[in-house]
């Protein structure tokens, strides 16, 4: 079976273009994706009731709380567009019967790419939730019976479905930074992150997934709150660390 990854920095507006070409060769039945808030569709929403109940998230596009960390779609929203797909489902949205085979989300708002364990041996401040990397790819492989039956199935369909796993990792960092850690234990973790994204990869991979996006961080540190927070600390210069992996 020839497997495709297609590992990128980070969204680009040329991959959009491409994604949104009439001549593109790569339609997909289904998109499967993993992640944090940058494309929680409504699972920690669903979680946490109260979150979404007097959301303004929303507000600009569908009008109403959308279980979304924004005020109108998100990235994975644009790229299921493109591909003529419907806007994917929160895992913890399914309903009894409801049609899943054109995909499903899996991010959860605050996930990170370790585990929970590893932010409580080091002592962290702990991320806001538990739902990490690893439990959306257990949610995955509990979900796969219901999309197909035996492994001619799964691969049939499976190769022709997108899978994204991430962006995310940015959680796990910012654990860091609340703790008050410095830059060398800063960048002590990244490796971490990268092999705990490599692993889930992997197991997708073994699930029957082909072509696999994963997105890397963009520079959020360059956002203001951060960079003050540095400067107040003096863990170092106010710069951006979009090139931590």
């Amino acid at each position: 079976m020839r497997m495709i990854i297609i590992f990128c920095i980070t969204f680009t507006c040329g991959f959009l273009e491409n994604v949104i070409s009439n001549a593109n060769p790569l339609p997909y039945e289904a998109i499967f994706n993993f992640g944090d808030s940058i494309s929680d569709t409504g699972n920690a929403a669903t979680y946490y009731p109260s979150m979404d109940g007097n959301s303004p998230y929303g507000s600009t596009y569908f009008k109403h709380p959308s279980g979304r960390m924004s005020n109108g779609r998100l990235i994975i929203d644009f790229i299921a567009e493109a591909y003529g797909l419907p806007m994917l489902s929160a895992y913890l949205n399914l309903t009894k019967g409801q049609d899943i085979r054109q995909g499903v989300n899996f991010a959860f708002a605050g996930a990170t790419a370790l585990n929970m364990d590893y932010f409580i041996q080091k002592r962290l401040i702990p991320p806001s939730t538990n739902i990490s990397l690893s439990v959306q790819l257990d949610w995955f492989k509990k979900l796969k019976p219901s999309l197909c039956k035996n492994k001619q199935e799964c691969d049939n369909y499976f190769r022709s479905s997108l899978f994204l796993v991430g962006e995310i990792g940015g959680n796990d960092i910012n654990a860091l930074i609340l703790s008050y850690k410095n830059i060398a234990e800063l960048r002590e973790i990244v490796p971490l992150i990268i092999e705990a994204i490599i692993n889930v990869t992997t197991e997708l991979i073994k699930e029957g997934a082909v072509e696999i996006v994963v997105p890397g961080n963009f520079p959020t540190y360059c956002c203001q709150f951060l960079g003050i927070l540095f400067s107040v600390k003096d863990l170092a210069p106010v710069e951006c660390f979009a090139d931590f992996y």
